[in-house]
């Protein structure tokens, strides 16, 4: 029998203990105690189911080969495990930002409309102010027009009115001047009869 074959499971399980108590050592200060799946505990349980397994064909100890084994069967669903958490850990991350991005498109998609609707509604404000000026100052345009055609007329009637006093004027004058001329006359006939008469009567007192 070989010196390996001679060596009891107790002395390999305890070899194995001892080359782990840095390991262990080291799980109590990160706080990784009882967590089967952190990395470097899953590469040395690993490496201790390999070598319960190689001890235990070595020396013959069939309970130490199938602890090997059951070790090594625990490490590789742990490893799956932990791929398929980093899997499911990674789906939940890609679907947690797919979500923040739908969030913050929709946040965004928010904030433009709410812009939108605010520049529609200053847009509508500027365009009624501007439709206000501009029927104002039409009014004001047309009140001008308005007041500028009331002065013509108003002089045009001005004007006529003078033009009919001017031409009433002139046909009294000239009623008058006519009435003049003839008095005029009626004195001329009337001074020419007298002068008949007197001729007459120093024709017969002759």
């Amino acid at each position: 029998m070989s010196t390996i074959a001679q060596i009891p499971r107790s002395a390999v399980r305890l070899s194995i203990a001892a080359t782990r108590l840095p390991l262990t050592a080291a799980e109590v200060v990160l706080g990784q105690q009882g967590h089967d799946e952190w990395p470097p505990a899953l590469v040395f349980e690993g490496v201790e189911a390999q070598v319960q397994q190689l001890f235990g064909r070595l020396i013959g100890d069939d309970v130490l080969a199938d602890e090997g084994r059951l070790r090594s069967a625990k490490v590789e669903r742990l490893r799956q495990a932990g791929a398929k958490e980093t899997e499911a850990e990674q789906r939940r991350q890609q679907a947690d930002t797919t979500f923040e991005e739908r969030r913050q498109q929709t946040e965004r998609q928010k904030d433009d409309a709410e812009r939108s609707e605010a520049e529609r509604k200053q847009q509508i404000v500027r365009d009624e102010a501007e439709a206000k000026r501009k029927a104002e100052a039409e009014a004001r345009e047309e009140e001008q027009k308005a007041k500028a055609a009331e002065r013509k007329a108003e002089q045009a009637t001005r004007r006529k009115a003078r033009q009919s006093r001017a031409k009433a004027l002139g046909a009294e004058e000239k009623a008058l001047a006519e009435e003049k001329a003839a008095a005029a006359r009626a004195r001329d006939a009337k001074a020419a009869d007298a002068k008949v008469k007197a001729t007459k009567a120093a024709r017969k007192m002759a």
